[in-house]
């Protein structure tokens, strides 16, 4: 009897330690995280990346490794983010356009509820630049040029919130843009600085040392007011255009990843928000202060999807 007491906990015991790894998640993370940045090194939002990257990296005492993987204005990245595991092991920094519209205009090999928001990073205003020699000097000049046989734009790429909104205002005027990818934002402007294109239309802050240094003209800002980063260029609404646009970016996790998991990153991006990098973050790339948390972010990507269905169906550009 003490025998068979004695082989009934044995096999009970073994049993038990079977069950565990089905039934328990080990500590995340136990290993390097990746953050895929859908966007070439060297523009702010691959800046903002790293910080936030350095900053989990301290919280967790693993490394998170920012792994930039550009193309099709952040679809190339997303893709690839979306054919990873859902563990959490595969961070992606989203953007407007790869997430929300580009699902919608052509099979980009990911849907936009393939992923589940972590935090909204970013958020900035978008705007209009022309090469300082440029006969353009407003808004109206380029309605009237676009109007007149046409004019060029460029932006980070197809899809992208850039190319979305711009597309929707041209034709509000009945004007007539011939978009062109600059394969993320610097290229874009390095377009409109070679007179490639009539104009850029990317993140206001990408403009602020050109501008400063005298080699781009600012015209038009997709904003309520001026920013301060750009102190002589007017908002659209100054030149009678009621057109605000503005392009996020934010940190997501595939779906299906698990719950604790998820719960342990919401934790220490909270953290991350309230402390002094992110505000330094914020100011050398003259951002505004937009951060918002799963909750909040999860609501701006399906508001943003919603309106992006709405106005490429209304363009003719849904597949």
């Amino acid at each position: 009897m003490v025998w068979l007491t004695k082989t009934r906990f044995a096999l009970a015991a073994i049993v038990a330690l079977a069950l565990a790894p089905a039934t328990a998640h080990a500590q995340y993370p136990e290993k390097p995280v990746q953050i895929i940045v859908p966007f070439g090194a060297g523009d702010a939002i691959d800046g903002t990346a790293r910080v936030i990257a350095q900053l989990l990296q301290k919280k967790f005492g693993v490394p998170f490794v920012v792994r930039n993987t550009a193309g099709a204005g952040g679809s190339v990245g997303t893709a690839e983010a979306a054919r990873a595991p859902a563990d959490g092991y595969t961070l992606l920094v989203a953007s407007t356009g790869a997430l929300t519209a580009r699902p919608i205009m052509a099979d980009a090999g990911y849907e936009t509820d393939d992923f589940v928001a972590l935090a909204q990073l970013v958020e900035t205003p978008i705007a209009v630049a022309v090469a300082a020699g440029s006969p353009l000097k407003s808004i109206e000049d380029i309605i009237a040029k676009a109007k007149d046989g046409g004019a060029t734009f460029a932006t980070p790429g197809p899809g992208s919130s850039q190319h979305v909104s711009m597309s929707d205002f041209a034709a509000s005027q009945g004007a007539k843009l011939t978009h062109i990818s600059g394969n993320g934002g610097k290229g874009a402007v390095t377009k409109a600085l070679s007179g490639e294109v009539d104009f850029s239309f990317v993140g206001a802050p990408v403009y602020a040392s050109l501008a400063k240094a005298g080699q781009i003209r600012v015209i038009g800002v997709a904003a309520d007011q001026q920013v301060s980063y750009l102190p002589d260029a007017p908002t659209f609404k100054d030149q009678g255009f009621d057109f605000n646009a503005s392009v996020w970016f934010g940190l997501v996790a595939r779906k299906g990843t698990p719950d604790d998991v998820l719960a342990s990153l919401d934790a220490a991006l909270k953290e991350i928000a309230v402390s002094d990098e992110l505000k330094s973050l914020y100011a050398k790339y003259s951002y505004t202060d937009a951060f918002l948390d799963a909750d909040g972010f999860g609501k701006v990507i399906a508001a943003s999807t919603e309106q992006n269905k709405r106005i490429l169906n209304d363009l003719g550009l849904a597949k």
